[in-house]
């Protein structure tokens, strides 16, 4: 580096002009790789060659080493040295400064293109296919709206965090457009390449995550108390609203002149996984969190960008700030023509080539395949790729094969788990305590998800497992700081390093899907797992609750004779901080107003209604706990086995208040109707094949029952002419009735969900394949049955007031019409199917089913369909709930 840009002062315009009048750039890239400063001038070098292409620009890698994924290093002239300062390589450096080096060409050998489970990065932007048209999309929303906030949102696993990273991120350090674009940089985009990129992940202290980020940058000293006293003090200050973003920005500021740096010309805040902020994250951090993201986008000097998975819209809806400043971006799953891209690109890029020429659109067809039933497809292939890769590498081939016969995306994942128990016998149990105890979560819907774990909640002998599964051959595990976003190098005991902790978490939350083995272990504990949720949740509610209210938090009654009987017998398996929380609800009872409290706290909420302070009985916290209070006073759940040994059409209710249900035999049967029936949306007729067992509501769902929600929850009340309690409840959209059956499963502790259209339409059929449940037109029978224009006086009608059919369930012709799960598409598939509702992302209408009052018996056949949007309500729309049921 020449002397004048050494020293204290900026030196980053300084060197941007020795960049100018240099005559030949090399970069070496050796052991140590390569650091954010050396992106910053690799990028500089790269503008000017790419505008004057007077700049020879050389890569000197060490042999042995990995190339970093930096934009356009594969079109530059390369050295591939054993010792990079042999004369060998000097004279090789003279020559290629002579424009006569050459581009290796086993480029393969040097680097990996395909990312496994993990997100694409910055550094593996030129290998990034397929998304050019989302990355414009946010890129263009950042220019013309930088007041607002770009959220992609898509399902888990179609790589929102790669269109972040290796798309915009990328985008901004180049100042290009993706590729297709010819479009110029815009002029507020200058200098992006020198913007402060702070990236964070909310976690269950979103407003930690945000300071901790900001503090990053401060290079304070971490051997001393500086950096957890002023995270603390601004973790406090941002929480009570006496501070804001903007004061953040501006200290962040006055601290690069403090360091005699010039300040960032702009700051970009990357929100990873923002659906933790209502999976995980502390209620009031959560709605402190929105609000200062809402308000600090308004200031010029900070743009934001948002992952979350679509399954969370809902969640995102009901956030009134982050709503207001959201700009919506889907990230749809890749077509098959884009997974060609990404299955091909990278190879034929580095110059490797797959075992046969069809074995590319073969990938690609399966993965698109795979992504309409699994949402993780497109990370498992990469994952198979990856494997791919590194075996084409250890032959010296240039050839990527294929490890089996078929193509199973799915099977690398399980094949490398049972790789690992077979490497280490003797490791089963303390894997069963690893991927159930510390890593998986039963969420309400019953479906298991990834949970992170600290350090200090793993033995050491579990935690040297974890480390080895978190690194090749197996990468089934990530383990990170709260900084990172990638697996980590840590040692193997003692939870901290340099004064950070250390977690850990499943890679792929398919592992919980496609391996047996963990299907099984999770089934056995399932009950504890749910149980401990619930807890975790409870925990955080105290946590969050005013220091004047955290009495009213503690666990009392059933909850706490519950949670004193796991804690006698799974101690050791649940963590510290809810053990004290369960110790601490014991020791509560010693008080005699806490004894009398557990008698009415159930009470309070209703007569918070009654006096007419509904705003405040809707707060957060007081919702968590007329849940909690309702789930331990009202709820009495019966367990799948329980409900399995009913007889066939014996009713259940799962808490006092809750609909009641009947579980129903599951089988196949012909969906849709017949080609000279019905309209063009309910052709092809098509073989479904029911696997999955459930239970239907009787019933539509009542006013007395959503009124429930209401009183006990986060549901909002409905309103119609015909309010009568055992009527069914109308004027609900689709992402109130997705509201509705959450509360049902985090108050019961089951799976309660809206039917997929395949399970309502058998349900609706009860064995039988005639217009109607009953057979075929008889307009004196359909009376019996169900409430439409012709006998329903215009107007809703008692629920169960006519007959049931052979399943045991009433008006599921007529009375009101049900939303299910699925969006709505023109027609069928003629392919089998398995019942699982057909959802796309971000899908702006959804089926409703049934007919209605309103209308005459063409519209109540079992094969009927219509749609409606998501956000729209009217009153002879209502809902009927399923619960899975596990064999």
């Amino acid at each position: 580096m020449p002397r004048q840009v050494c020293g204290p002062e900026d030196w980053t315009n300084q060197l941007a002009q020795e960049i100018a009048t240099a005559t030949v750039f090399v970069l070496v890239l050796g052991e140590c790789g390569i650091g954010p400063w050396q992106v910053l001038e690799y990028g500089e070098a790269l503008d000017r060659k790419v505008t004057h292409d007077d700049l020879p620009i050389i890569v000197l890698l060490q042999e042995g080493q990995t190339a970093p994924g930096l934009p356009f290093l594969r079109r530059l002239h390369w050295i591939v040295s054993a010792n990079l300062s042999s004369q060998a390589t000097i004279a090789l450096l003279f020559g290629a400064a002579a424009n006569s080096a050459e581009t290796p060409e086993a480029l393969w050998r040097y680097t990996s293109p395909y990312r496994g489970l993990s997100a694409m990065e910055q550094k593996d932007s030129d290998y990034f296919f397929g998304r050019a048209k989302e990355t414009t999309q946010v890129l263009r929303s950042l220019h013309n709206h930088p007041d607002k906030v770009p959220i992609l949102l898509g399902n888990s696993g179609v790589g929102k965090s790669s269109v972040a990273q290796a798309g915009v991120l990328a985008a901004m350090v180049r100042q290009r457009w993706p590729e297709e674009s010819a479009e110029a940089w815009p002029a507020s985009f200058n200098n992006s390449r020198r913007w402060c990129v702070l990236s964070l992940r909310p976690g269950a202290t979103p407003i930690k995550s945000l300071v901790e980020a900001f503090l990053a940058t401060w290079q304070l000293d971490g051997t001393t108390t500086d950096w957890p006293d002023r995270r603390k003090l601004w973790i406090e200050k941002l929480l009570e609203e006496k501070l804001d973003l903007q004061d953040l920005i501006d200290q962040t500021c006055r601290r690069y002149v403090e360091l005699n740096q010039a300040p960032p010309a702009s700051f970009f805040l990357y929100v990873d996984q923002g659906e933790e902020l209502y999976l995980r994250s502390d209620p009031k951090q959560r709605q402190c969190f929105s609000k200062l993201l809402e308000r600090g986008v308004v200031d010029g000097r900070i743009r934001a960008l948002m992952s979350m998975r679509s399954d969370f819209l809902g969640e995102l809806q009901s956030d009134a700030s982050l709503y207001r400043a959201h700009i919506q971006i889907n990230v749809p799953p890749l077509r098959e023509d884009q997974l060609l891209q990404v299955v091909g690109g990278p190879a034929k890029l580095l110059s490797a080539r797959f075992e046969s020429d069809t074995l590319p659109d073969d990938l690609a067809k399966r993965a698109a395949d795979d992504s309409i039933k699994d949402a993780g497809a497109l990370p498992l292939l990469s994952y198979l790729l990856d494997g791919m890769w590194k075996q084409m590498v250890e032959r010296g081939d240039g050839i990527l094969r294929l490890p089996h016969q078929s193509i199973d995306l799915g099977r690398v994942l399980v094949d490398r788990a049972n790789l690992f128990i077979s490497s280490n016998p003797g490791s089963e149990d303390d894997l069963r305590r690893i991927f159930t105890l510390r890593l998986a979560t039963v969420r309400e819907d019953g479906e298991p998800t990834r949970r992170r774990a600290s350090r200090s909640e793993f033995l050491d002998a579990e935690w040297r497992l974890v480390t080895q599964l978190a690194n090749d051959p197996y990468r089934l595990l990530s383990t990170f700081t709260p900084e990172m976003t990638t697996t980590a190098s840590e040692p193997q005991d003692g939870e901290r390093v340099l004064g950070r902790s250390f977690y850990a978490e499943v890679a792929h939350e398919a592992i919980f899907r496609r391996w047996d083995k963990l299907r099984s272990w999770i089934s056995s504990e399932r009950e504890f797992l749910t149980w401990r949720t619930g807890l975790e949740l409870a925990r955080r509610a105290w946590d969050s609750a005013p220091s004047d209210s955290k009495d009213e938090a503690l666990l009392l009654g059933l909850a706490l004779k519950q949670a004193l009987t796991w804690l006698a017998s799974r101690s050791e398996d649940i963590p510290v901080k809810d053990r004290e929380f369960i110790t601490r609800s014991r020791s509560s009872l010693r008080s005699p107003r806490l004894r009398a409290q557990a008698a009415l706290v159930g009470t309070v909420a209703l007569i918070l209604s009654a006096v007419g302070l509904w705003e405040y009985g809707r707060s957060e916290y007081l919702t968590t706990i007329r849940e909690a209070y309702f789930r331990f006073a009202k709820a009495s759940a019966k367990t799948d086995q329980q409900v399995l040994s009913l007889d066939r059409g014996q009713p259940f209710a799962d808490c006092a208040g809750c609909p009641e249900m009947v579980a129903i035999p599951v089988e196949s049967f012909l969906m849709g109707a017949p080609g000279t029936q019905g309209l063009a949306r309910e052709h092809p007729q098509h073989k479904v094949s029911l696997t999955r067992p459930f239970a239907v509501s009787r019933n539509e769902i009542s006013f007395d029952e959503w009124n429930l929600c209401v009183a006990n929850g986060d549901c909002e009340p409905r309103h119609g002419a015909w309010e009568d309690g055992n009527r069914p409840v109308i004027n609900i959209t689709w992402n109130d009735a997705k509201r509705y059956v959450s509360w049902l499963s985090r108050v019961t502790r089951q799976r309660y969900r809206l039917l997929s259209e395949a399970e309502w339409e058998y349900s609706a059929r009860a064995g039988g394949q005639g217009l109607f449940s009953f057979g075929n037109d008889d307009d004196a029978l359909l009376k019996l049955y169900a409430w439409y224009d012709a006998n329903s006086d215009g107007r809703t009608n008692p629920v169960g007031s006519k007959k049931a059919n052979a399943f045991g369930l009433h008006d599921m012709h007529g009375n009101v019409a049900e939303w299910v799960e699925d969006c709505a598409f023109y027609e069928y598939s003629t392919k089998e199917r398995d019942g699982s509702p057909w959802v796309a992302a971000n899908c702006g209408k959804r089926v409703i089913r049934g007919g209605s009052w309103r209308y005459g018996p063409f519209a109540l056949r079992s094969a009927a369909r219509d749609s409606a949007g998501i956000d729209t309500f009217d009153d002879d729309r209502g809902m009927r709930v399923a619960r899975d049921l596990a064999d």
